[in-house]
């Protein structure tokens, strides 16, 4: 029987398994060094963000979030060549895809819900709409979830995408697609409407939301879906892969449905925000687990077991 070294994350050993590290967990083919080019650019990108946030440009700021980490992620596919010689087909299903479903999904979905407000405001304060409460909060995150991985186990049956990482980062990036237009669709009246500069008011937490946690609840729970999806005779464990399924749904059901629990109480924008990062960040973590168990069951199956926890996923390597 082997050790599973739950301790040691297999992609990146000098890190927890548990460790909520965003680069480490999505990005698992990238080197050390790499890593770190990443992790700054991701910082840097933010801090430009606030910086636009603070002198006033908020429509400028919306649209670089909603960018962000989509872009960087374009980015870190051609960087680390995880399509090999199918470069098209990669883009075109995973991010491209994702894209064309988001703005489908989402249209669709907010002409559905137009007539159902999810809250209302009367002289009494917020009321909450039960129709548009189950449409929204339930329905809509379980059809998500439903189509977002389609086109990436599209790739599925390729030979040169056999391991569990490169259903993870196509499923990734497929949510990262379907996040960038259904942010840009959602925020497309703000954006249109504000003056170039405008009062930063409280904008700075939907700028958090659709900057960094819509994409990591959108990315990380197609990510799981397709990672459980992906390796033929299913060879993931069966308890493990239905756990990722499982958590990736009720996580994005936890996510909405919390958020529009929480704004209709009227506590404030910090309580949804930290919602939202306990579930992204819960996701995050699961998404690690995932990831590193099935690295140690590929790397054991080639009769590498002693690497496994000492050799990073990089573009050269299937373990």
């Amino acid at each position: 029987m082997r050790k599973t070294g739950r301790h040691s994350y297999a992609a990146y050993p000098g890190e927890h398994v548990a460790h909520p590290g965003i680069i480490t967990t999505l990005f698992p083919h990238l080197g050390q060094q790499k890593a770190h080019e990443f992790r700054l650019a991701l910082i840097a990108g933010v801090v430009v963000l606030f910086l636009l946030y603070v002198t006033g440009f908020i429509s400028a700021a919306l649209i670089g979030a909603a960018l962000l980490v989509p872009v960087l992620y374009l980015i870190y596919l051609y960087e680390a060549q995880v399509y090999k010689d199918e470069p098209a087909s990669v883009l075109g299903y995973t991010l491209g895809a994702g894209i064309v479903l988001g703005v489908v999904i989402t249209l669709l979905t907010n002409v559905v819900s137009g007539p159902l407000p999810v809250v209302s405001l009367g002289r009494r304060g917020a009321s909450i709409n039960l129709g548009g409460l189950l449409l929204i909060g339930i329905l809509v995150p379980i059809v998500q979830e439903v189509v977002k991985p389609i086109p990436a186990l599209l790739l599925r049956n390729r030979p040169n995408f056999s391991a569990t990482a490169d259903g993870l980062v196509f499923g990734v990036a497929a949510g990262l697609g379907f996040a960038l237009a259904q942010s840009l669709i959602n925020l497309s009246g703000a954006i249109t409407s504000l003056d170039v500069r405008s009062d930063p008011a409280n904008w700075i937490f939907p700028l958090i939301s659709t900057a960094i946690l819509l994409p990591l609840l959108q990315g990380s729970a197609t990510g799981l879906i397709t990672a459980a999806l992906w390796r033929s005779g299913n060879k993931m464990p069966t308890g493990l892969a239905l756990g990722a399924v499982v958590a990736a749904v009720l996580g994005h059901i936890a996510f909405v449905l919390g958020t529009q629990l929480i704004i209709a109480t009227g506590v404030g924008q910090v309580a949804w925000l930290g919602w939202q990062v306990l579930l992204a960040g819960g996701l995050l973590v699961f998404v690690r687990f995932v990831l590193h168990e099935a690295l140690l069951d590929e790397a054991a199956e080639m009769g590498l077991e002693g690497q496994a926890t000492s050799t990073p996923v990089t573009s050269g390597s299937r373990v």
